[in-house]
């Protein structure tokens, strides 16, 4: 799984316009995708057709309200692609928020909590470097930086590799940036100046697809619809099939620890050398403990070690075998969230399973 934040503190550069139509593209290719509208504006559901009266539940509730999940509260736009809606309530974030604690984890812990089939992620940020982007880029491994050519989308640019250097530093967060160029009308002189001045500058980080401007992507956004749908012969529908090949095929270059230990995350615990890896993602609990079948569904449990990150964590060697487990989190006994295997228990619920072979 691929989490890919689209983000640029410049307004009008065309990061909706690109996580819709990019989004409609990879699910096209039969990739599973979700679209997460992190924006108080909410064009990117406007652009599928969703007004709010649409929907109860949006991405307000992700960072507010910890027994809302993904699953809870997606659209299905076509059974490849899913939408998590926002409104104008989503404004409302920072302040409902202001003295938490890691209020920047908010949605990268909710996506942990939360049931992924999913190949990418696309995360559509505001046209600003606040909270809400700062949730999106700690959640991501990627991010696209969309620019268009004007005089400010080199500084834009800058801005924003600065963000990421201090979320390096200071969270020791890494994000891989690609740069795109986007509304491009590539016959004017100084857009041409501008293409060759990202070339030089970001050779690396520069994404070889052009989206170029075309009256069809306001059309589709106007129909409610991506530009695929509206027009699938069109300039901006191949340009965006493009762009989903190249980030499809940059997959195997992509190496983010981040994502790596999301796939661990998502797949239970790990057999591994010193023993069986349980990890927990409860980053406000006290105390959390392991107990099963080991140790013959001890009360007590065994205790866990909580890192920096807020993850908790215990090695445990086991013999071969089946066995079924549960977290204590402060007293209450919980399943894995993030093991799909379970076991029935005799209360009528279901116990984590974990295979040692």
């Amino acid at each position: 799984m691929r989490v890919v934040a689209l983000a640029n503190q410049k307004g009008g550069c065309g990061k909706t316009t690109t996580a819709t139509n990019l989004a409609a593209a990879l699910a096209q290719m039969g990739h599973k995708v979700l679209l997460i509208d992190n924006d108080p504006q909410g064009h990117a559901t406007l652009s599928f057709g969703f007004r709010e009266r649409d929907f109860t539940l949006s991405t307000y509730d992700l960072f507010l309200t910890t027994d809302i999940l993904v699953e809870d509260a997606f659209l299905e736009i076509d059974p490849n692609l899913h939408l998590v809606p926002a409104g104008v309530e989503l404004s409302a974030v920072d302040m409902a928020l202001a003295r938490e604690a890691e209020k920047e984890l908010r949605l990268r812990a909710t996506l942990r909590r939360s049931s992924l089939p999913y190949d990418y992620i696309l995360i559509d940020c505001p046209p600003s470097v606040g909270l809400l982007t700062f949730n999106a880029l700690l959640a991501a491994g990627e991010v696209i930086i969309p620019v268009d050519p004007s005089c400010y989308s080199l500084q834009a640019v800058r801005k924003m590799r600065e963000t990421l250097s201090m979320l390096r530093q200071k969270k020791g967060h890494d994000v891989v940036p690609r740069i795109l160029m986007s509304a491009f009308d590539t016959r004017p002189l100084f857009v041409r100046k501008i293409m060759e001045e990202l070339a030089e500058l970001y050779p690396e980080e520069l994404m070889e697809t052009i989206i170029h401007h075309t009256v069809r992507f306001r059309e589709a956004a106007g129909a409610g619809q991506p530009v695929a749908r509206l027009d699938a012969d069109s300039r901006g529908a191949h340009d965006f099939r493009m762009l989903a090949r190249e980030v499809a095929g940059r997959e195997a270059s992509v190496a983010v620890t981040a994502l790596d230990h999301w796939t661990a995350l998502l797949h239970g615990p790990q057999v591994t050398k010193a023993g069986v890896h349980f990890e927990a993602d409860f980053p406000r609990a006290r105390s959390v403990r392991l107990t099963g079948t080991f140790c013959d569904w001890s009360a007590k449990g065994l205790p866990l070690t909580r890192r920096e990150d807020g993850i908790w964590e215990s090695f445990l060697m086991l013999e071969r075998g089946k066995y079924q487990y549960r977290f204590i989190v402060d007293g209450a006994w919980l399943p894995d969230p993030h093991n799909g295997e379970t076991a029935p228990n005799e209360f009528g619920g279901a116990n984590s399973l974990v295979t040692v072979s």
